[in-house]
């Protein structure tokens, strides 16, 4: 009748069947590959969200939103002026649109290049910890697909709460991906299990890959061909955060070419020896 499932009698014939024939085995190698392809798009993620990566990325940004450099032009010197006879705890940075501040001896302590890396470091701390909010802005809210929506997404996206969620995200997949190789060994035989592996991870790294790097080749030819600084200097910032997918694309592509050649050639020896 509609409805009835299969005797148990039944199913595991029907899993025999499929054991037999290779299809279950393909399957759960499909399986594993589509889920290595994710974890891989999510560990990647993670990684340009961690701590160290997302200030230096904010830190970049900054120094472009801000135009830092015309910005020293204008009021380095007179800072260190000011810090040099004022009697103030704390001074800060004219026209700079967030709260950070300096102590005198902040100011005078280095040169121009080292005041520089304190404040873009102060900066992205500031905007990891409170996201975009805590940038003091004419626009509050600038439209999504404007390059300033774009960039305020951007920023927002490398704090700790998106961080933890693809963190939990890349453990979770990890963990079914283990689970889909035990199963994968449980359905394979003898070093068909290696093989299987290693085929089902290269499978899924070697395009994320190939991927990757091409990503990483237009947007390289993307900003060669802008014509406006801004958009040009975020452009070549993406360039830099694809080595993250493409360390993890080379890793997981060695290591499952690995496992296949060595998993094939155990397989030829193991059958050499059973002919001999």
């Amino acid at each position: 009748m509609i409805g009835e499932t299969a005797p148990p009698g039944r199913r595991r014939g029907l899993i025999a069947s499929l054991r037999r024939s290779g299809l279950l085995k393909w399957a759960v190698a499909g399986l594993l590959s589509a889920d290595l392809v994710v974890l891989l798009f999510v560990l990647s993620f993670a990684n340009v969200t961690s701590e160290g990566a997302a200030r230096r990325a904010l830190g970049h940004s900054l120094a472009i939103t801000f135009e830092v450099d015309a910005l020293l032009d204008d009021h380095y010197e007179a800072l260190r002026l000011a810090a040099s006879q004022t009697e103030e705890e704390s001074l800060a940075l004219p026209d700079l649109p967030l709260d950070v501040s300096f102590t005198p001896e902040e100011v005078l302590a280095g040169d121009r290049e080292a005041f520089r890396a304190l404040l873009l470091s102060r900066a992205a701390d500031l905007v990891h910890e409170e996201g975009v909010a805590a940038m003091r802005t004419d626009d509050n809210d600038p439209a999504l697909l404007s390059t300033q929506g774009a960039v305020a997404g951007g920023m927002d996206f490398l704090r700790p709460t998106p961080h933890r969620v693809l963190t939990v995200l890349t453990i979770a997949l990890a963990a079914a991906a283990g689970v889909v190789a035990l199963a994968l060994g449980l359905v394979s035989h003898g070093y068909g299990r290696v093989v299987a592996l290693g085929l089902s991870a290269l499978l899924a790294a070697a395009p994320f890959l190939i991927l990757s790097v091409a990503v990483r080749f237009a947007l390289r030819l993307a900003a060669e061909s802008a014509d406006d600084y801004l958009v040009r200097e975020f452009v070549e910032l993406a360039q830099e955060l694809t080595w993250a997918p493409i360390r993890n694309g080379m890793i997981f592509t060695v290591g499952a070419g690995v496992t296949l050649v060595a998993g094939s050639l155990a397989a030829l020896w193991s059958d050499a020896r059973r002919r001999s």
